[in-house]
């Protein structure tokens, strides 16, 4: 789960990548050929898929991997690609951010290349530069003789080359030296010692060779930019003498630079977010706005697995991960840090006998510990560490009971019997109305049985069983009756008693 996709094999991409990989930043690169993926090799963190992508197989990539943030720092000219990937973003609500090249470098890599002076303007120099807007044009132009041809072009349009010059024998394309180029160029039938297989950048002495060896009487370039390699393809034409046909980059297009990607990637360098939910009742059906919320924003999602099935629907494409104890949560959490939003759930409240507690405790001690191991020092209140931890709570059971039997719960003892042995009989003799959680201490009927046995019978009940679920059952009545009502685990009750001791003593 990337926090950011990058599109491009290109310099800016590569460099993007390099920059998240120093930074420690979880980003995904795309790039279309295995070369590409050979050069981000190295970068440590940096994961790679390789292959062209239709806009089609962009969505399937962006549900699965839920980015925050998609970067386009494709070729200046791969605009059906750049579209496919705006599409994309705009259906799925991705943010999503054009890199630019500097188009400005083109008019002054022009001018300069020449000896002139860098005013932008390069009606001058369209002697021996001439700027197209699409190959096919560039073709027309190179028709005009019969000298050989350079072409910088890359293997994406060669055809429109081979197919559309009176003379293609004429063609030395130099390409990336992978394997997808270089078939490209052997089902179009280029000789192979016109296949010049190169990874740049090129130095303007090694373009002056290149143009020396292929006697070539033009160079056919993309404008590109400075990061292309743009300016010293045309200085080294100009030592050479030769003709340049310039391809110019679509216009119109809104985008950033590469500093200010750059400058964006660092906000993803903040803190991690953790959100403890509360889901009230079971089903689901009562958690709150927010909870929802922040359940369709999460990467992965914690808890038990009667909570993660309740919730699997409101969860997205979040990875579903059964944990519930807080030491194994927050193991989990630290061994994958590509996971920037988690949710953990539990039942009901966060603040009545909730797990919750405990995974706050082993959060607490990870990030006091695990990140400063020399200074071990607790956070502080404003939430210093890696983590945003935030709790949202839920419809609490003694808030739902009370409700369902449309009474107050301004004078309820509150107590759990969950996974606990509870004495019933007592709560009950020191308070006269007490709400008790059922579950592993004692169903109904144990409790029931208990207060009979203790004199306390008459203890008027009030029990709610899988409160929230379909199956939702609400019991009424004393004690006495429910002494062999068995229960499930998912139940709790209130108990009251308006005498001031045993049963006899109230007469």
């Amino acid at each position: 789960m990337a926090k950011v996709i990058i599109f491009g094999g290109t310099t800016e991409g590569r460099e993007l990548a390099e920059y998240a990989a120093e930074n420690q930043i979880p980003v995904m690169v795309s790039v279309a050929g295995e070369y590409g993926s050979q050069l981000l090799g190295a970068c440590p963190g940096v994961e790679i898929q390789c292959g062209r992508l239709d806009g089609g197989q962009m969505e399937e990539l962006f549900i699965r991997e839920s980015p925050g943030l998609v970067l386009d720092a494709t070729h200046p000219h791969a605009v059906l690609v750049t579209e496919n990937i705006r599409r994309a973003c705009q259906k799925l609500g991705i943010i999503c951010l054009r890199v630019l090249r500097d188009q400005g470098e083109a008019l002054v890599s022009a001018a300069e290349s020449r000896g002139e002076e860098a005013s932008g303007d390069v009606a001058e120099a369209r002697g021996e530069i001439i700027w197209v807007n699409t190959a096919g044009e560039a073709v027309r132009i190179l028709n005009r003789d019969n000298q050989p041809v350079l072409l910088t072009t890359g293997s994406k349009e060669l055809d429109v080359f081979l197919s559309g010059l009176k003379a293609p024998e004429r063609i030395y394309a130099r390409i990336l030296p992978d394997s997808r180029g270089m078939a490209a160029c052997e089902a179009l039938g280029m000789q192979r010692s016109h296949v010049i297989a190169m990874q740049g950048p090129f130095s303007v002495e090694m373009n002056c060779a290149l143009i020396r060896m292929t006697g070539a009487g033009w160079l056919v370039t993309k404008e590109s930019g400075k990061r292309g390699g743009f300016a010293k393809k045309l200085k080294a034409a100009g030592i050479c003498g030769i003709r340049t046909v310039v391809i110019t980059r679509p216009g119109d297009v809104e985008g950033i630079s590469l500093e200010r990607a750059k400058s964006i990637l660092d906000q993803f360098l903040g803190k991690r977010s953790l959100a403890l939910v509360g889901m009230g009742m079971g089903g689901g059906s009562q958690l709150t706005a927010e909870a929802r919320e922040v359940l369709s924003r999460a990467q992965a999602v914690l808890g038990a697995k009667r909570m993660l099935e309740d919730v699997k629907d409101l969860a997205g494409q979040a990875r579903l991960v059964p944990y519930y104890r807080g030491e194994d949560i927050a193991d989990w959490l630290e061994a994958h840090p590509e996971c920037m939003r988690a949710v953990a759930v539990y039942s009901g409240d966060t603040g009545f006998h909730s797990g919750s507690a405990s995974l706050l405790k082993a959060m607490e001690q990870k990030t006091s510990c695990n990140r400063q191991p020399t200074s071990c020092q607790k956070p502080q209140e404003n939430g210093d560490g890696p983590w945003e931890i935030r709790v949202f709570p839920g419809i609490s059971t003694v808030s739902c009971l009370c409700a369902r039997f449309r009474i107050s719960y301004e004078d309820l003892y509150l107590a759990s019997a969950h996974g606990q042995v509870c004495a019933a009989e007592e709560l009950v003799r020191q308070h006269r109305r007490v709400f008790l959680l059922l579950g592993g201490g004692g169903d109904l009927a144990q409790i029931c049985q208990r207060l009979c046995e203790s004199g306390y019978g008459k203890t008027r009940v009030m029990a709610g069983v899988r409160l929230g679920y379909a199956d939702e059952q609400l019991l009424a009545g004393k004690a006495e009756e429910f002494c062999r009502q068995r229960t499930e685990a998912l139940a709790a009750v209130i108990l009251e008693y308006a005498g001031s001791g045993r049963r006899e003593d109230a007469g």
